[in-house]
């Protein structure tokens, strides 16, 4: 089924994105595809694997390889200054063992968007696909790395002289960025139920020097739950009056998005794909509904 004008926007949250790897397993075997996805994070990636049509692909990244010795973990902190290790999951996992279909997604007809933070600013920067064709694997796998880089567990990512942490700091349900594009009725999927409000986020005296350089940054974390409760009100308005459609864990998640637990991630997988297939008809009849 080709949509044809609604918008799919994805939720980051780290390891709980294989909740949104099951939902998209699904909407992949009922042959769903749509014309414009925006992701933040471990969103983005997901959302990646689905335009390049690699079904199986986000299982095996979030799920199979998750107890892989050189995924994540402390030394990885300690060695490379990032809980998860960068160079694993952007460079080997895409380009030797879980090989990335680049054709395929550079080459489809899908706007697809990457949200970013800007560290100068603290504010979101949304990165078309088409700004990295033509620039060569690892520029793409760059922009995938910023919008995934957390402050203090990773350092910020570089790309064309500007530096930027994870998307989700500034923008961390970029359903707005759709709608400004043009977007009226959107899709979205999210790694929390549906009762979650975001508490506000106390940083120590460590974190707070070692983001020091980046001010604006820390401005974006003390405010962000304002920003993500705020957005999930909106969502709440829009999908009463019929103009979002929402996929969200209807049983409560109870994994962080540093989970390692290949078994609790399996669970998490196939419960996204379970809820969304449970579902399949009714969300069938509201795109029927809304894609004219």
């Amino acid at each position: 089924m080709e949509i044809k004008n609604i918008g799919l926007v994805l939720e980051g949250g780290g390891m709980r994105g294989a909740y949104t790897s099951g939902v998209l397993a699904a909407l992949m075997d009922n042959n769903i595809k749509f014309p414009y996805i925006i992701g933040v994070s471990a969103g983005a990636n997901n959302g990646a694997n689905y335009v390049a049509e690699q079904r199986d692909r986000n299982k095996k990244v979030f799920v199979d390889y998750v107890s892989h010795k050189d995924y994540s973990g402390l030394k990885h902190l300690i060695k490379g200054k990032s809980y998860f290790n960068m160079d694993f999951l952007f460079h080997t996992l895409p380009n030797k063992l879980v090989p990335f279909d680049y054709e395929t997604f550079f080459n489809s007809e899908t706007i697809f968007k990457i949200c970013v933070t800007d560290c100068s600013t603290g504010e979101a920067t949304y990165l078309e696909k088409s700004y990295a064709k033509g620039k060569g694997k690892e520029f793409i796998n760059k922009i995938f790395r910023a919008s995934s880089s957390l402050p203090i567990l990773s350092p910020p990512v570089e790309i064309e002289g500007r530096l930027y942490y994870d998307g989700g700091i500034s923008d961390s349900i970029p359903l707005k960025k759709s709608m400004e594009d043009g977007n009226r009725y959107n899709v979205l999927i999210l790694t929390r139920d549906k009762d979650y409000r975001k508490k506000e986020q106390v940083l120590g005296p460590y974190s707070k020097r070692q983001l020091k350089k980046y001010p604006q940054i820390l401005e974006a974390i003390k405010s962000r739950h304002i920003r993500y409760n705020a957005i999930l009100e909106t969502i709440e308005r829009l999908e009463k009056e019929g103009q979002v459609y929402v996929f969200r864990p209807i049983e409560p998640i109870r994994i962080s998005r540093l989970e390692r637990d290949k078994v609790k991630l399996e669970k998490l997988y196939q419960q996204g794909y379970r809820e969304t297939m449970d579902q399949m008809d009714k969300f069938l009849d509201w795109i029927s509904k809304h894609d004219i």
